[in-house]
């Protein structure tokens, strides 16, 4: 016989139902012999009980039971019964079919371009050289021709010899080289800089928007570590002397770091209860696991608000307690997902860790 119910389905309709009546087990046993599958079978009272079963099941206890026994439907669940019920109502089907299709819609659009790296070309007229390659806020990115767009950027401009046109998202990043971009060359007062790790940790995610990227997922960095560099390597095209080997960036992306934290908290082992002067204890019992852990846990909480930035995140917490004379010692294990990466400025002049050899 085919059975209708699996039990590690979720998507099957699950009907729960209370049975009233006398000789209830009677009633399972005949429903069992007819292949009725009951699952959670709990008894409430002698003569009741509560069980779930299939819609179907549910119809064929019915006939078995007749009028002896009352059968009750107490609740419905399960991801084929909520679809159905969504599906009756045509609004909010509407209402969702539009909302996927604008939000999908808007995601193939540009919304903002970022133009970096230039210097004698004014970023206006770069502006202007990426719309008529169809660039612009507003265009349909699946549409936009980037190889086209490099192309346009060189011959309008002879001065630039390196180009990078990406896209994250929704947003456009353009980045350019000049002839001429040499170290002794860059003004003193240009703001350019590396995004270095704020903490040691372990690499989750790293994002260069801008910049080069010098570590990835699953890399264990320290705190000052350079994580994308703002002194960027250029692969000339066509020989020439003063072609510049390099050129300086103002970093920017995104890094996401698992780092453990290994914490200590104190408290008293005892409770106390003392007399009206505040001085004789007349009272002193040690305190219960239960509430040695809550006093941790408010321990933690003001750790975190004072510690730990608004956006961090605990992956996984750990409590050991070790009994002292008089104390109890709280150690405390956290993995917290954040972002670390900060600015740090590049002194023109002055190679930094990652500029080695150059």
């Amino acid at each position: 016989m085919k059975v209708t119910y699996r039990e590690l389905n979720f998507t099957i309709h699950q009907v729960t139902v209370k049975i009233e009546g006398f000789r209830i087990d009677k009633l399972l046993d005949k429903g069992m012999k007819e292949g009725i599958c009951f699952r959670d079978v709990q008894y409430l009272t002698p003569i009741s009980l509560t069980c779930s079963l299939t819609p179907y099941d549910l119809d064929r206890l019915k006939k078995i039971a007749k009028s002896l026994y009352r059968i009750t439907e107490v609740n419905h669940r399960g991801a084929a019964y909520r679809a159905g019920r969504f599906l009756t109502d045509p609004l909010k089907v509407v209402g969702v079919i539009i909302t996927c299709i604008l939000v999908i819609s808007q995601s193939f659009f540009v919304k903002t371009i970022e133009v970096d790296g230039y210097r004698a070309v004014p970023e206006q007229q770069l502006r202007k050289t990426l719309a008529e390659a169809g660039i612009k806020e507003g265009s349909y990115r699946p549409s936009i021709d980037w190889q086209k767009a490099e192309a346009l950027l060189y011959d309008s401009f002879p001065q630039i010899v390196w180009v990078q046109l990406v896209y994250d998202g929704r947003k456009v990043f353009l980045n350019v080289a000049e002839t001429g971009d040499s170290m002794e060359e860059i003004e003193s007062g240009e703001y350019y800089c590396n995004i270095v790790a704020a903490k040691s940790g372990y690499i989750e995610n790293i994002e260069a928007y801008r910049g080069l990227a010098l570590a990835e997922a699953g890399d264990y960095v320290n705190a000052g570590d350079v994580l994308i560099s703002g002194y960027v390597p250029t692969q000339p095209t066509v020989y020439d002397e003063e072609y510049p080997n390099y050129y300086y960036v103002k970093s920017k992306g995104v890094i996401t770091a698992k780092i453990p934290y290994r914490l200590i908290f104190n408290q008293e082992r005892y409770t106390k209860k003392t007399d009206f002067d505040g001085k004789t204890v007349v009272n002193k019992r040690e305190k219960t696991e239960a509430e040695i852990k809550e006093k941790a846990e408010q321990q933690l909480r003001i750790w975190v608000k004072e510690n730990l930035p608004e956006k961090a995140e605990i992956l996984s917490k750990n409590l050991n307690f070790s009994y002292k004379e008089s104390i109890i010692e709280v150690g405390v294990t956290l993995e917290v997902r954040e972002e670390i990466g900060k600015e740090q400025e590049i002194v023109i002049g002055q190679k930094s860790t990652d500029q080695s050899g150059h």
